[in-house]
């Protein structure tokens, strides 16, 4: 149990795979991991749903999370929550300057333009990421947007377990702001950092000039771990287990292939076609921005820490490659975090309207 101070800020992760909440405490330039808890959706009999966990399965689990920390939902002034999924997007697109008024009723049918969410009734928001180099009376200007649909979901979640809704953030944008607080973009060039979720992985080009992309790759820790599945005859929980202690080696294990196993010749690996989707979105982002210097990679996300990721990246794009940590400017006092990249989302919603340190 801790005393929940004024300047305690708590980030909501709730994914696919599994819930993360973090309490970072502030104190002048100085971070403090007060605490945290990470639970799977999916353990025992229940089977894995892509589709994301419901009420019934998430609500109970934070409830439990917030009773082991010993604090009440209903005593928490800052909360940072995400949303995430299909219907979700991110753009940058450029706009004329005006007042902010005009700005947020012209954005909104900009967004629809520019947005792919099946026409679905919209929550758009925007940010004005600085001057449009090319023309003077412009802006560049980045977009988000999520169905209605999910946005009043995610409320309903956050009121269920009795927590007050503040600021919602799409979740690969909170991973990427725990990464961008306390970095500083090159002159030239971009960087191009990757969300490793549960059933995909949000792709996000950035640079001081260039233009912000995102995109998602269908891709993720799911299918590194149908992988192993297939090729070691294990349950879900079991190749889960597996990913987490050894990767996608095989041959690390005392559990051997399944006799008959294995991947299907016409079937690639699941890191060769993580491989030819990030491929071709870095081909469609170099034609469409006129920019290929990438500077670095960077990974997050729980399937981050995969060794053969790294050096499966480094050996094809021949760009170096690394693992986000976003607990490096954070002090920790003595709490054990087998998985730091696991929780990039949270943290990065738990420091979200924090000024940087000096």
């Amino acid at each position: 149990m801790f005393v929940l101070k004024s300047n305690l800020r708590v980030g909501l992760d709730v994914g696919s795979h599994s819930i993360k909440l973090v309490f970072v405490d502030r104190s002048g330039s100085k971070y403090r991991l007060v605490d945290y808890r990470v639970r799977e959706l999916y353990t025992g009999d229940v089977a894995y749903s892509p589709d994301g966990p419901r009420n019934a399965q998430a609500v109970p689990l934070l409830l439990e999370m917030f009773y082991e920390l010993g604090v009440s939902p209903k005593r928490i002034k800052f909360l940072a929550s995400s949303v995430g999924g299909h219907t979700t997007s991110a753009k940058e697109i450029n706009s004329l300057q005006m007042p902010e008024e005009e700005m947020a009723s012209a954005l909104l049918l900009e967004a629809r333009k520019h947005l792919p969410l099946d026409g679905s009734e919209t929550v758009v928001d925007y940010q004005v990421i600085g001057d449009d180099p090319k023309d003077s009376e412009k802006v560049r200007v980045l977009l988000t947007a999520t169905t209605k649909k999910t946005f009043e979901a995610h409320l309903d979640l956050l009121r269920e377990v009795e927590l007050t809704p503040g600021i919602i953030d799409l979740e690969p944008l909170a991973a990427l702001n725990s990464y961008m607080l306390f970095t500083e973009l090159p002159d030239e060039g971009v960087m191009a950092f990757m969300n490793l979720g549960c059933k995909k992985t949000t792709l996000v080009v950035v640079g001081r000039k260039d233009q912000f992309f995102t995109r998602d790759l269908p891709v993720a820790g799911m299918h590194f771990t149908n992988e192993i599945m297939k090729l070691m005859g294990m349950k879900y929980l079991e190749a889960e287990r597996h990913k987490t202690e050894y990767g996608m080696n095989t041959e690390a294990s005392e559990v051997p292939i399944k006799e008959g196993g294995g991947l299907k010749l016409a079937e690639k690996p699941a890191l060769e076609k993580f491989g030819d989707e990030l491929n071709r979105s870095l081909r469609f982002y170099v034609k469409e921005a006129n920019q290929g210097m990438f500077n670095r990679f960077v990974l997050a996300g729980g399937s981050a820490p995969l060794p053969e990721l790294k050096t499966y990246l480094e050996e094809r794009f021949n760009v170096p490659t690394e693992i986000h940590n976003p607990l490096s400017h954070i002090e920790l006092g003595g709490k054990s975090v087998p998985n730091p990249s696991q929780l990039s989302a949270a943290i990065g919603l738990a420091l979200r309207g924090t000024p940087v340190p000096k």
